[in-house]
Parts: C-alpha cells; structure tokens; sequence
C-alpha cells in the first residue's frame, strides 16, 4: 500500500504505517507481528517455567491470548475480514435459519 491510498485511513498502528511508507507490503508487516507476538509468548513461557510470577503485566501467556493480540494488530494494520460472500456465509446470522 502506498502513502497516498485512501486504505490507509484505515491503518491505526503508527508501526503499520511505517512499514508502508517504506515499502514493506501487508504481508511483510504481518510476519514481523507474528514473529514478534510468538517470541514474547516464548519468551514469557520459558520465564514463567522458572518463575509463575514473572511478566506480571503480560497477561495468561495462553496460545488464545496470543491469537488475539496478533488478530488486533492486524486489524490496527488496515487488514480487515473478508467479506461474507467471499466465504459463500449468509449475509445475515438471522439468513442461516
């Protein structure tokens, strides 16, 4: 994404936004926030093997956790869910009944 697409209204992450100015697509900055979110979760899981009480304000250390960190910085990146046709889902939950 270049810095003159109307998409980057919808890139809140100052980081996203960097990484797009200098030329990084959407997947480069989404492997780094992968790698970057699994390293912590390592990393908090090997301190906490030696120490429960280490990292207090990281949160559980749980794989969920972990996947709704990674999901949230997504979303702040500009991704955003594909749509429900692209799913073949109904567009409604009421349209499943």
């Amino acid at each position: 994404m270049k810095a003159d697409d109307p998409r980057m209204a919808n890139v809140d992450c100052a980081i996203a936004r960097i990484g797009y100015l200098y030329g990084q697509t959407g997947i480069q900055i989404a492997e780094q926030w992968v790698v970057s979110h699994i390293e912590a979760l390592l990393a908090v899981t090997e301190g906490r093997s030696h120490n429960p009480a280490a990292f207090p304000g990281f949160g559980e250390g749980t794989a969920d956790e972990t996947a709704r960190r990674i999901i949230a910085r997504l979303l702040d990146a500009g991704w955003r869910p594909p749509d429900a046709d692209c799913l073949d889902l109904p567009a409604t939950p009421n349209e499943a009944s």
